[in-house]
């Protein structure tokens, strides 16, 4: 992501080398994007440098030669909105809800006239934006079980949840084995022996 950086023009005489130093280390550097515009609250609604800052609609750094809360004003009068957010050289930023969504980066040069910390604080934001963050939510079941846990399965498929499952036997109670029927020949030997008896009682 790139950071556009928004320097006004109008430097006091005494700090007219800070902003030809910052200049000079802006032009062309990696992810920054200088744009130059005259006084903010003399911009006319025409005027090129007014349609430069409609065009910006992301997170930008504003360099200007007043207090934090007094770019917040000038900007808010030309409908340049955005909420000022704290960084290494305005820890005081506010951490109350914003008023816009579109976060600035306010840099007072009258209390900051170090070239190389200004630059210095410029990329380390530049590369916090382009940070990438990755949401829990968007993480699959699937994601997860490469990870090492097992997926889980939705039970959609009752046929498949029906041939996993084992199938238990149960075991057929025994029977008794059948009695053979007496035979013919083994009913007349028994009339027989009991014909000898009789004879035998007689």
């Amino acid at each position: 992501m790139r950071l556009p950086v928004i320097l006004v023009q109008n430097p006091p005489a005494s700090a007219a080398g800070l902003a030809e130093s910052l200049v000079g280390h802006l032009i062309g550097r990696a992810g920054l994007d200088l744009t130059l515009v005259g006084r903010f609250d003399s911009l006319a609604d025409d005027s090129t440098d007014r349609m430069t800052l409609d065009s910006i609609t992301v997170p930008s750094a504003v360099l200007d030669w007043r207090s934090e809360p007094e770019m917040l004003d000038v900007l808010a009068a030309i409908e340049f909105h955005g909420s000022r957010c704290p960084h290494q050289l305005d820890p005081d930023g506010p951490f109350a809800p914003r008023q816009s969504p579109r976060r600035l980066f306010l840099f007072d040069l009258t209390k900051h006239n170090d070239v190389q910390k200004i630059i210095a604080e410029l990329d380390r934001l530049r590369a916090s934006l382009s940070v990438k963050t990755v949401s829990l939510g968007a993480l699959g079941l699937g994601a997860l079980g490469s990870a090492g846990s097992a997926p889980i399965e939705p039970a959609a498929n009752k046929d498949a949840e029906a041939t996993a499952r084992p199938i238990t036997v149960t075991a057929a109670p025994r029977q008794p084995a059948p009695v053979a029927a007496a035979s013919p020949r083994s009913d007349e030997n028994l009339d027989n022996l009991i014909d000898q008896l009789d004879d035998l009682d007689v």
